[in-house]
């Protein structure tokens, strides 16, 4: 499990979030939406087991292990798109 998140993505979510200086940000698999799928969410909560943390202009993000069951065979980047004013999320299915 590969996390990457872009400087651009970072500023975003210090500016909509109202994060401050070490403040931290969790990805996390959930069962969710109308089709019953699978997707992930984020919450600002402090790391205590992480499975993958980097730290961006200030910020934590992260996966804990516990997310392993969803995050495991996957790489995740989080880039901005301009466009629409919003992070973009792009996963990667790890082969192998």
């Amino acid at each position: 499990m590969k996390l990457e998140v872009s400087k651009e993505a970072a500023e975003w979510y210090i500016r909509e979030l109202n994060l401050k200086a070490n403040d931290s940000v969790k990805f996390f698999g959930k069962v969710y939406g109308p089709h019953g799928g699978f997707s992930f969410a984020l919450a600002i909560m402090e790391p205590s087991r992480p499975l993958e943390m980097i730290k961006v202009e200030g910020i934590n993000f992260y996966v804990e292990k516990s997310d392993d069951w969803f995050f495991g065979d996957k790489d995740l980047s989080i880039t901005f798109d301009k466009e629409r004013d919003e992070p973009k999320y792009d996963v990667t299915i790890i082969e192998g």
